[in-house]
């Protein structure tokens, strides 16, 4: 009871001063000012776990909301699909290949038959399925479209034994195409599907991606403040936990009142977004003022190059983990 109390009591003194005093306890650290405070990996591992915890509850509430589009008026609809069925018919005279060909005829067949269903029935516009989704790609390494229309990964693998071998994909792009096939072939050649499956994964990925940049923004501050010998790496690493920490409140309290505000007034309050976005980029250069104690113009020349290098290796990271996402569905 007593350490659960001790806990509590030095979580929530060392809050205050994380929240109202940037770069404060980074500062305290440096000077081995420990005792008193929540060790910054403690406080990161619960202020972490209970911010994915309740960010992961508003992701799951927003995506049970079925927003149901209105389908378009006839007109559109029959005039959409004559459209892929000519498109479809200049494809395949153009395609040779017989796996292509023949996934062609399929989607062609397909076509003639919703657009006859449609023309005798109105009321089955929503029924229509070959204009919702097309296939997924996750990376278009060049314009052939051929093994898009494979059914499967053996056929694409069959396609690939039956070429020189100077001819066939390296190992990257084999890799990429094979996993297209699959997706495709998974989930019924539904490009919505796969997409938001993959978005889903990626999402849920986010704890281990910002973990994974908390060592890589710290080297960032590294060759930022470089010529600062007074500044180890650990030392920019326990400021980059100490900003993470606060950056986890600050959107949390955004979420909070966005959803108490738009429960109470029936409506999206998009201005708190943008107060709590200030807030959080304000957060980022006070703390950066008062911890490495340069001047002001100095300190935002830094905070600028510093959020464009962050940009930087924020969306390599997405990338990668995105990837990698589709890779392991």
């Amino acid at each position: 009871m007593y350490d659960i109390i001790h806990f509590d009591g030095k979580f929530f003194s060392t809050l205050k001063y994380l929240l109202f005093r940037p770069g404060f306890l980074s500062h305290e650290y440096l000077r081995g000012r420990r005792a008193d405070y929540l060790h910054p990996i403690r406080m990161y591992v619960f202020t972490s776990a209970f911010f994915f915890l309740i960010f992961f509850s508003f992701y799951q509430k927003e995506e049970a909301i079925d927003i149901k589009e209105k389908r378009d008026t006839l007109e559109e609809v029959i005039e959409d699909l004559q459209n892929e069925k000519t498109r479809l018919e200049k494809k395949i005279q153009k395609d040779t290949a017989s796996f292509a060909a023949e996934r062609l005829k399929e989607k062609l067949k397909n076509v003639e038959a919703e657009l006859a269903m449609v023309q005798k029935d109105s009321s089955l516009i929503d029924s229509v399925k070959s204009l919702s989704n097309g296939s997924f790609t996750l990376v278009s390494f060049d314009k052939e479209t051929k093994y898009r229309e494979l059914k499967s990964v053996q056929q694409y693998d069959s396609v690939q034994a039956s070429l020189p071998e100077r001819e066939r994909d390296g190992f990257l792009k084999r890799a990429v195409k094979r996993q297209d096939i699959h997706l495709n072939e998974k989930y019924n050649n539904d490009g919505s599907a796969i997409l938001k499956a993959v978005t889903n994964k990626f999402i849920h990925f986010f704890p281990q991606m910002l973990f994974l940049s908390l060592p890589l923004f710290g080297f960032l501050l590294l060759l930022l403040y470089f010529k600062h010998k007074q500044f180890y790496y650990v030392n920019h690493v326990i400021y980059s936990i100490h900003l993470y920490c606060a950056l986890f409140i600050i959107i949390l309290s955004g979420l909070w009142l966005n959803s108490i505000l738009t429960m109470i007034s029936h409506q999206e309050q998009d201005w708190i977004g943008g107060v709590f976005t200030f807030a959080g980029f304000f957060y980022l250069y006070k703390s950066m003022r008062n911890f490495y104690g340069q001047r002001r113009a100095v300190t935002i020349l830094k905070y600028m190059f510093l959020l464009f290098l962050s940009l930087f290796v924020m969306l390599l990271l997405f990338g990668v983990f995105f990837l990698f996402s589709a890779f392991t569905l």
